[in-house]
């Protein structure tokens, strides 16, 4: 999708402050011009000293969006910027795209070539942006039939165990350790009243399968680099449920490679990191004396015995 923002889009993109403001703008795609508001959002990303660009978030207006519209019955949207020189954000689309193949429930995405004002950028930048739009959190729960769930307080345990196992699987396999359940960081909440609530991810700059420049893990964390795997997973008493998605992915292999060798708008040095980085997954997926040893790490002996038993 190519898309155009004019207007003032200059002191949006200047607006970092805790209490940033909207700013109008004019998005213009195909035969549609949506006069809309957008702020800056994020955290790390929308920090000047690590991205060039901030994310931003697109309130679209509740009427004048004509039916035929792309954009028709939108709310609002986050749109990813890239952060700094290189393709790191098509690769954070790709691993959005990932998650999609193995989850019953995950956001929607969608890749776009932005044109913005003439005056709102200079030098390097003064040339078409790619970055890619996600649906906002209430689209997603109002999809599926859910609320968001914001502020929970809630443990991993008391999530969804099948969303949860897929979540834990899916950063792991990608070398994500930036996200918390019990924090909700990285990670929305959605459910139904009296029902455990879904977990889904966002947000995967941060790990090692896009590589990001700035990326770095915790030094809480033992661990050297985002491209060291490390389950970040509680002992979940519903091992059997883990299998079940530890399977799935298993028969998802084929399509999760393809998404990253097929990719458009990234390297071929990418391309081949991805599928070694993937083979090492796989393999590990693929034993039953690493499935108890890695993803039954953080239980305890008695726990890690049940587990072993039932793998075996």
């Amino acid at each position: 999708m190519h898309i155009q923002l004019k207007g003032q889009v200059k002191q949006l993109l200047k607006d970092r402050d805790d209490n940033n403001q909207y700013h109008d703008l004019l998005l213009i795609h195909e035969q549609d011009s949506i006069q809309l508001k957008a702020r800056t959002r994020g955290k790390f990303r929308k920090n000047p000293e690590n991205c060039g660009l901030p994310p931003l978030l697109l309130n679209f207006p509740k009427s004048a969006i004509p039916k035929q519209s792309v954009f028709a019955k939108q709310d609002k949207l986050k749109l990813v910027l890239p952060c700094q020189q290189g393709n790191y954000v098509v690769r954070e689309y790709v691993a959005y795209k990932a998650y999609e193949i193995v989850a019953p429930v995950a956001f929607q995405t969608r890749l776009v070539h932005i044109t913005p004002d003439d005056e709102a950028l200079s030098g390097k930048n003064k040339q078409p942006l790619t970055g890619f739009l996600i649906e906002a959190d209430e689209a997603l729960a109002k999809r599926v039939g859910c609320m968001p769930m914001k502020d929970a307080k809630l443990t991993a345990i008391s999530t969804q165990a099948e969303s949860y196992f897929t979540m834990v699987l899916f950063q792991y396999m990608i070398g994500n350790t930036d996200w918390s359940v019990d924090f909700e960081h990285n990670i929305l909440l959605i459910g139904k009243p009296a029902e455990r609530p879904i977990v889904v991810p966002f947000d995967f700059d941060q790990s090692g399968l896009v590589d990001a420049p700035y990326a770095v893990p915790s030094p809480e964390l033992p661990i050297q680099s985002v491209q060291d795997r490390l389950y970040r997973g509680v002992c979940h008493p519903e091992w059997p449920v883990f299998m079940k998605v530890a399977k799935r992915f298993l028969e998802k292999e084929v399509a999760i490679r393809a998404i990253f060798a097929n990719a458009e708008g990234v390297d071929g040095s990418f391309k081949k990191m991805t599928s070694q980085y993937l083979d090492v997954f796989f393999e590990e997926l693929r034993s039953e004396k690493n499935v108890a040893a890695i993803f039954a790490s953080n239980c305890n002996a008695e726990q890690k015995k049940l587990i072993k038993n039932f793998v075996y």
